[in-house]
Formats: C-alpha cells, sequence, structure tokens
C-alpha cells in the first residue's frame, strides 16, 4: 500500500480484532497537526520542500522514526493520497522484484483511512509541486525568461533552460533521467532567440486594446456553464462510486480464492471505466473551478492588463515573467511551430521554415 500502511506519519496503526488481518489507520492528532501545516505551507504559501524541510527543523516537529526530516520524507508525505482517506490494495505486483503497478490496476478499499485534508487540497498540493519543480532556480546560474512555460508537442515534457555553449531550451525528454527508455527527438532552441519571438508576440497581443477586451468578455461568460458542468461531475461521481463498490467486491473474491485470473481481468475492466470516468471528472473540475473563479480573476486580470499596458517597453525581466505567469502562458514546441496559449487563449502560432528555425 502507498506510503507504507504500518508507518504512515500521521496516524497509528490498529487491529480491529486482536490476531486477525483486519486492521486500521487512527488519527495520531500531534502527527496530523504537522501534515495538514505542510501541505498549507505549500498550497497556501508555495513553499518549496526545502523550505517545509527547514520550517519543520525549527519548530522542533517530531518524527516517526525519531531521525532528522528529510526532503525525501517530505515529498512522500505530500504525495500520498492516504492523506485524503485513501487505501489501495494491489499496488504492486511480485517478482524476481516488487515495482509499483499502474495505478488504474489499483483496488481502493474504503473506510480503512480516515481523511486529514480535502481532495481539493491534495489536488492543489499535486499541482503546486508541478509548478514548483518546473520553475525551480535550483543549479540555474543563467536567467532563462520562459523557464517553467515551455512544454513540447511530442512528449508533454516540459522545456529546461541549460548552457550549451550558449543559452537554449532543451525537452527533459531527451535527458535520461526523464525517459530512461526512450527519449523524446524534439529539438532544442536557442534560448535569445525564442525568448525575443515570444515576447514580441505576447508585447504585441497586450498592446491590441479591442482585441483584449473581447478575449476578457469570452472569458466572463464562461462562468454561466457551472450549474450544468455541476450536474455533470455528480452524475461522473455516482459512477464512479459504484464502480469502487464493484471493485471492492471483486477484492472479496480475490480474499475468498476465485481464479486469479478470472479476478484479474475483472479488475482491469473496471480500471479502465475508473479511468476513463477519472478523466472526465478531473476535466469537469478543471472547468467548474475556472468557471467558480471567472468573477474574481477576470477582475484581476482587468486591473492587472491596464496596468501592464502602459508599462510594457519598461519591463524587465522580472517583470516579463510576472507577465507570463499572470497570463497562464504556455510555449509549446513541435519543431515546425511555435504555439501561444493562456488564460485568456491568445492563440498565436508562429511558423517557421527549416532553414530559418534556430534549432540545436
Amino acid at each position: 500500500m502507498p506510503g507504507g500502511f504500518h508507518r504512515t506519519y500521521g496516524y497509528d496503526y490498529i487491529r480491529v480484532i486482536k490476531g486477525e488481518r483486519e486492521a486500521r489507520r487512527v488519527i495520531n492528532e500531534t502527527e496530523a497537526s504537522w501534515v495538514i501545516r505542510m501541505f498549507e505551507w505549500l498550497v497556501n504559501e508555495g513553499l518549496s520542500t526545502n523550505q517545509i524541510l527547514f520550517r519543520l527543523r525549527e519548530n522542533d516537529a517530531p518524527t516517526k522514526s525519531g531521525k532528522p526530516w528529510s526532503r525525501r520524507s517530505i515529498q512522500s508525505i505530500l504525495t500520498n493520497p492516504a492523506y485524503t482517506g485513501k487505501t489501495y490494495a494491489f499496488t504492486t505486483a511480485p517478482g524476481k522484484e516488487r515495482f509499483s503497478r499502474p495505478q488504474e490496476e489499483w483496488i481502493e478499499i474504503p473506510d480503512v483511512t480516515p481523511p486529514l485534508i480535502s481532495q481539493e487540497l491534495f489536488n492543489a498540493a499535486q499541482y503546486q509541486l508541478r509548478v514548483n519543480r518546473e520553475r525551480s532556480a535550483r543549479n540555474c546560474r543563467r536567467d532563462y525568461l520562459l523557464r517553467g512555460h515551455i512544454r513540447c508537442r511530442w512528449c508533454g515534457r516540459v522545456y529546461v533552460g541549460e548552457y550549451t555553449y550558449t543559452r537554449c531550451y532543451r525537452c527533459a525528454g531527451r535527458k535520461k533521467a526523464y525517459a530512461p527508455v526512450e527519449r523524446c527527438q524534439n529539438k532544442g532552441w536557442k534560448a535569445d532567440v525564442l525568448e525575443n519571438m515570444v515576447w514580441t508576440e505576447i508585447e504585441r497581443y497586450l498592446s491590441d486594446r479591442d482585441l483584449i477586451e473581447s478575449e476578457i468578455e469570452k472569458y466572463r461568460q464562461s462562468s454561466n456553464q457551472k450549474e450544468m458542468l455541476e450536474d455533470e461531475l455528480d452524475h461522473v461521481n455516482r459512477q464512479l462510486k459504484a464502480a469502487n463498490r464493484e471493485q471492492h467486491r471483486l477484492l472479496q473474491w480475490a480474499l475468498k480464492g476465485f481464479p486469479e485470473s478470472q479476478v484479474e481481468a475483472e479488475n482491469k475492466r473496471l480500471s479502465q471505466t475508473k479511468k476513463t470516468l477519472e478523466t472526465q471528472k478531473a476535466e469537469l473540475e478543471t472547468r467548474l473551478k475556472t468557471s467558480s473563479n471567472t468573477a474574481i480573476s477576470v477582475e484581476d486580470l482587468e486591473d492587472y492588463i491596464r496596468d501592464i499596458q502602459h508599462h510594457l517597453k519598461e519591463l524587465d525581466n522580472e517583470g516579463k515573467r510576472l507577465a507570463l505567469n499572470m497570463l497562464g502562458i504556455t510555449i509549446w514546441l513541435d519543431g515546425k511551430t511555435v504555439e501561444i496559449t493562456g488564460t485568456l487563449d491568445p492563440g498565436i502560432v508562429l511558423m517557421s521554415s527549416e532553414g530559418r528555425l534556430p534549432l540545436l
């Protein structure tokens, strides 16, 4: 079970009946308070894993083992779904070595782990971890304006800034650490060329007041979809609960000695159903969150754009980075085009001929 059922920080482990295998996690109030703080520090304050580590040490937060806190233990806590009240079986497969099964094959066991945080807080934490990782300036000696904003159309990974005789951006999928088996073949870009190209287009876009007003109005209208999205999400959640109940019954079959091949085949079918439903749920939640926050975000966006339009030519790299963050800019590279997307979806696609494309 992910996180180690017996050793999960924030809980104590008790057997329901002495001598029996059935057991439960119960909340350890002292440890649980630190778990909640860690998630809140990450989401509300945007602290890095290192900053959380230092804060825990400064406050003498206790560990489960009595050993000092480490980045690895904090990372394990912040990525453990158990804190939302979820417990899974069949997470590993036996063999010469034990390895994790695909998550869609896990079977959730209900009513074993009491939740410490909401699913929404956990999801926000995973997003913030990803942002921290992609925009980290650790080991970055040079300034990269587009750091954390570039994505590969071929493999979906982030582009990272690196120095090879000159500043450049390369797909992380070309690195063995990210893709040990099959590496991405998408090309790198010279940083100066790509940064100038992208910022010129962002500047042109922001200077078009009529276009900006039109895009903001479209964004505002998205709030009208909220009620319909809530109904769709409720329907998907009911389907997921039904699939979870079926999978729990399947676990009982396995414990009673039903043929393993039959259990695995049924489990794969249910896992595929759940995977499809989870994808639908994630999409609906993202759209619903955008719709729910539209009234506030549009006002903030309007104020920010109105202010920045008067200072576009004066922005330094830090100001430009703030603009990219505020506009939610993502740059997609496929080797032949540069596509710029964002909160207002500027829809900018730059074409380059093979001879002029500044690739590496």
